[in-house]
């Protein structure tokens, strides 16, 4: 007798209910995860660091500066309103935008949104690696050489940082300027725009000709400022050095190196270095921290899991208190799709001290 091929006799497959079960349990932890990043990223962190400037004059003792880094052109609400709660009622004296203000095609709205917050106080900037050039050298609509975004961000009331801002309290003062003036090789630099102003000159009009003579006339007179800043800098003078990329021990050696020597009537060191750019990493895993870094971090094994110190907060290089954003927007240069995750968007009080802190 053959064997009965009657499915009433065929051996039933047995049932796994549990992965249905565990497969509806993988996707309620991802939307519950996935709401939690949201509700995350709709907010922002007030976050508050006490920084040690050895000899700080008495009159900046608790100096406030509010740090603000990596816009991105994002809003938090409609007219920043995130941005205002988190602030509440905050004391600040000044504030710092270290770069990166703009959304796509160099939008600013958002920065000038961000502007309205601050109609009491001071705010400067600097531009980002993802920001436009400040300055325009082909044929455009304005007589002024400074990108359209530099202009609008001004007419806001930010004060655009191209060269140092002397703050004044009784007889002391805070510097604030773009880090890359402390290593600027004045005389070099100085030739080589009045030999391109020179070959402007000799060029017949034309709109080209006359908007790159515009932009070198602007290069000049920036560094006259540069100049008569150093000229009345002391170097019981505080300052503090904005730069988008954070500085790396190598690039703070060199400069260090340069101001004790060639340059040392001028400052003979930074007092604090405020930066940006890294966004804290962007994608972080909680009690890991940051997924990926840009090499420029200096973090190694090829930027994955770095040090939260090269990335973000408060650390000391060569000696230079350094505070890097942690940012409020996302990066194109971390490599990573541009969303944080569990990465709640911050900016920082910074308050100088003359005290030893712990």
């Amino acid at each position: 007798m053959s064997k009965s091929h009657d499915p009433l006799f065929a051996e039933q497959r047995r049932k796994h209910p549990w992965i249905g079960f565990l497969l509806l349990l993988i996707l309620l932890i991802a939307a519950t995860l996935a709401v939690v990043n949201g509700i995350n990223n709709s907010r922002i962190n007030l976050l508050r660091e006490t920084v040690t400037v050895p000899n700080l004059p008495a009159s900046f003792e608790s100096f406030r500066i509010l740090h603000i880094s990596d816009l991105h052109g994002l809003y938090f609400g409609q007219h920043q309103e995130q941005l205002k709660a988190a602030l509440g009622s905050a004391r600040y004296d000044i504030v710092c935008v270290t770069g990166d203000i703009t959304g796509p095609e160099g939008d600013i709205g958002a920065f000038e949104e961000m502007m309205r917050l601050f109609k009491d106080k001071p705010v400067y900037f600097i531009p980002g690696d993802e920001d436009p050039s400040p300055l325009v050298s082909a044929p455009h609509d304005s007589l002024d050489p400074k990108a359209d975004y530099i202009l609008k961000a001004e007419q806001a009331g930010a004060v655009y940082l191209d060269a140092p801002v002397r703050i004044t309290r009784g007889k002391h003062t805070l510097w604030l300027a773009p880090e890359w003036i402390y290593t600027l090789d004045y005389e070099a630099a100085e030739t080589a725009y009045q030999k391109r102003y020179s070959e402007l000159k000799a060029e017949e009009r034309s709109a080209e000709r006359d908007a790159a003579l515009q932009a070198v006339n602007y290069q000049i007179n920036q560094l006259i400022r540069i100049r008569q800043a150093r000229r009345e800098t002391l170097e019981t003078d505080v300052h503090v050095a904005l730069t988008h990329h954070p500085l790396q021990a190598e690039t703070l050696q060199s400069l260090q190196e340069w101001t004790a020597s060639e340059n040392d009537s001028y400052i003979r060191t930074i007092s604090l270095v405020l930066a940006g750019h890294y966004v804290g990493g962007q994608w972080r895993i909680p009690g890991l921290g940051a997924v990926q870094a840009p090499l420029s971090a200096g973090t190694g094994n090829d930027g994955w899991f770095p040090n939260d110190k090269m990335i973000m907060g408060l650390s000391t290089v060569m000696g230079i208190p350094q505070y890097i954003s942690p940012g409020l927007g996302t990066s194109a240069a971390i490599g990573l799709p541009p969303i944080r995750i569990f990465n709640t968007p911050a900016v920082t009080i910074l308050t100088l001290t003359g005290k030893l802190t712990l």
